[in-house]
């Protein structure tokens, strides 16, 4: 963890070749983020990295040298399923796995990335291009490409700190309902019990421009393509070929 880094000594935070992008950001992009990680009790020295997570695909392509937000989120993700793993075993020491699994599986998804980021007002730091329009898939996908760039500059306790902020309360929100809404986990848990091995997502296909894109998944069982499920994201497009590969399986048994 990097502690005592000013947002205005940037240069001691640098890494090779990010001088440029540092420099490329204006006064007042540059106190916006200021002022997004001050909000959000991150102590950033790389600006740019928190610019780059912010960055969508349609702004980048408009704005030669700008990176977008994709390689972040990536990243971001991964980090964030494993935080919030570890944050669930010790607020739930007595739950099974596939409870843990379930309720991981709430809160790492689209709906409640887009909840949290509107509660922290992220859309109006997400750079867009001229004819795109905020949606929630682009909200949550920058915040996970926040967590991923917060990662990166800081290290890994302030990430920690930063999404039990966060994600708690949802987590206790998720607990109480009791109603996950995983379809992955439910048809997960419904092979595993018939001894028919772990459900299968492959990636048919991905149709439109990049920053609307609309993914076909498909859901294999045993090696038999059960069914396939069409979204906005992967995420989404899994969920739905789960449910319907679910309700296909359990009419059979009708």
């Amino acid at each position: 963890m990097k502690s005592g880094v000013s947002f205005r000594n940037v240069a001691t935070c640098m890494v090779p070749g990010e001088e440029m992008s540092e420099a490329a950001l204006t006064p007042r992009r540059m106190k916006d983020l200021d002022e997004l990680c001050s909000r959000l009790g991150l102590n950033c020295g790389r600006m740019s990295l928190v610019n780059e997570a912010l960055t969508h695909s349609s702004h980048a392509v408009e704005n030669t040298g700008l990176k977008d937000y994709e390689k972040l989120e990536f990243f971001g993700d991964a980090v964030l399923k494993f935080v919030v793993s570890e944050y669930l075993l010790d607020r739930f020491p007595t739950y099974m796995e596939g409870q843990l699994t379930e309720i991981r599986a709430v809160l790492v998804s689209d709906k409640v990335l887009a909840e949290i980021a509107r509660e922290i007002n992220l859309d109006k730091y997400i750079l867009l291009g001229r004819q795109v329009q905020m949606r929630p898939s682009i909200m949550a996908d920058c915040l996970e490409a926040l967590i991923g760039a917060a990662y990166q500059d800081l290290g890994l306790f302030p990430v920690q700190n930063l999404i039990v902020r966060l994600f708690g309360s949802h987590a206790t929100e998720v607990d109480r309902d009791g109603t996950y809404e995983n379809h992955k986990a439910i048809l997960q848990e419904y092979t595993q019990g018939r001894a028919q091995g772990l459900p299968i997502y492959t990636v048919l296909n991905s149709e439109g421009p990049a920053h609307q894109p609309t993914f076909t998944i498909a859901v294999s069982i045993a090696g038999d393509a059960i069914a396939t499920g069409t979204g906005p994201s992967k995420k989404q497009a899994e969920q739905e070929a789960a449910r319907l590969a679910f309700e296909k399986l359990k009419e059979k048994e009708l």
